[in-house]
């Protein structure tokens, strides 16, 4: 299928559906429809024409007062586009993008440009094709990867800050034995997870912004009771034998961390590892793990965004939030990385990002239900060891919660 020379778009409120087949088959003139409702949309698209697609400003062509109902009317004003297009472009063949708009404008715009020497198109991302809907009997283009995780964020206003650097990525290789091992015996360890987490967190200072983590108590204590046993004893001598911590079963009662990073695996960090781990053996495009992002054009003091995992595979964004705390209805805390996870899909994910919940530990029915309700993935107590199969069939379009 030979490159249209003139590309025509309905602005619609999910950028990436009109943006990704732009970014594939380059254009030389892109041609915008343009509703009342969409008139903000149209100012940022334009934006992202110009930085992502290299689409030069003058050959923008901005077509307004396209209505979003009665498709009378809605055919009425394709036909007046049409009329432009071709007194400016004689000859020149349109191509129509039937991703955008609402259903009765992409109706209506269908019936008006099927015709030849047009060409119709549909970008179905899901599974990575863009269709030819006219002229009929035309194979379906592979769209490939376009979107960089830098590029992705940008078309959903968001702009990348930093991630897990190559010291952090060395030290979760390292660990790699330790991190699959717990997580594949994460339903016998599950229990023990709070105390674990309680003696991590209270070995480690407060951390304020900006600053590196450090260590504040180095030796606690088991309380009398809860001195590791059975599969907990294991986990600890092998933390033991790569330096996470120092424990003896000859004196159960005391955990020495040997510093800051060993106590930070501990209170959650090894599953945070074991997520990046499992992703970038899979070959995703783009994998990272504690990533901070902003709003597009706030300096890097302003508040900021931050996830444990992203990873971008195909145009697709996933975003998961790693945990080993125990979720209950009545904490706060627990609603709160639900909502978080609910917002981060909506406002950054957009229309081609998913979200996930990773738990070492299983939810409480009540989160469990809410984090469903959201439309967010779960995968929880036993069967992180499952995790690589997960990433998998995402990677497929098949994972279902």
């Amino acid at each position: 299928m030979s490159k249209p020379a003139i590309h025509l778009l309905i602005v619609t409120g999910q950028a990436q559906a009109n943006l990704i087949p732009v970014m594939k088959l380059k254009p030389e003139i892109v041609a915008l429809a343009i509703s009342e409702a969409m008139k903000s949309n149209a100012k940022q698209f334009v934006k992202l024409l110009t930085s992502l697609a290299s689409i030069q400003p003058d050959n923008i062509l901005e077509f307004h007062d396209v209505p979003d109902v009665g498709l009378e009317a809605i055919k009425d004003r394709a036909m007046e586009i049409e009329d432009e297009l071709n007194q400016r472009f004689p000859d020149v063949p349109i191509t129509y993008h039937a991703t955008g708009g609402t259903k009765l404008m992409a109706l209506g715009f269908y019936d008006v440009f099927h015709r030849a020497p047009n060409t119709v198109l549909y970008t179905d991302t899901e599974h990575g094709q863009i269709e030819v809907l006219y002229p009929e009997k035309n194979q379906p283009l592979a769209i490939g990867k376009v979107l960089s995780l830098d590029s992705y964020l940008f078309s959903m206003g968001k702009q990348f800050r930093k991630s897990a650097d190559s010291i952090w990525q060395d030290n979760a290789k390292r660990r790699r034995s330790l991190s699959f091992w717990l997580a594949q015996n994460a339903e016998k360890l599950e229990g023990y997870w709070s105390v674990i987490n309680k003696l991590a967190h209270e070995a480690l200072a407060e951390q304020k912004r900006g600053q590196a983590p450090e260590l504040a108590n180095s030796e606690q204590w088991f309380l009398k009771g809860k001195t590791p046993f059975g599969y907990w004893k294991t986990a600890l001598e092998k933390c033991s034998e790569i330096g996470i911590c120092d424990w003896d079963k000859e004196n159960p009662e005391r955990l020495y961390f040997n510093d800051a990073d060993g106590a930070l695996y501990l209170s959650g960090g090894w599953l945070e590892e074991y997520t990046w781990l499992t992703a970038s053996e899979l070959g995703c495009d783009e994998v990272y793990a504690n990533v901070y992002f902003t709003e597009t054009g706030n300096s890097r003091n302003d508040i900021r965004n931050e996830i444990d995992g992203l990873i971008l595979h195909n145009n697709r964004l996933l975003m998961i939030e790693c945990k080993t705390s125990i979720f209950n209805a009545d904490n706060a805390k627990s609603d709160g990385i639900v909502y978080k996870l609910d917002t981060l899909e909506r406002r950054t994910g957009g229309l081609f990002g998913d979200a996930w919940l990773v738990s070492a530990r299983r939810l409480d029915d009540a989160t469990r239900n809410r984090a469903r309700e959201y439309k967010i993935k779960i995968i929880e107590g036993g069967d992180i060891k499952n995790l690589k199969t997960r990433i998998q069939d995402w990677m497929n379009g098949k994972f279902q919660s």
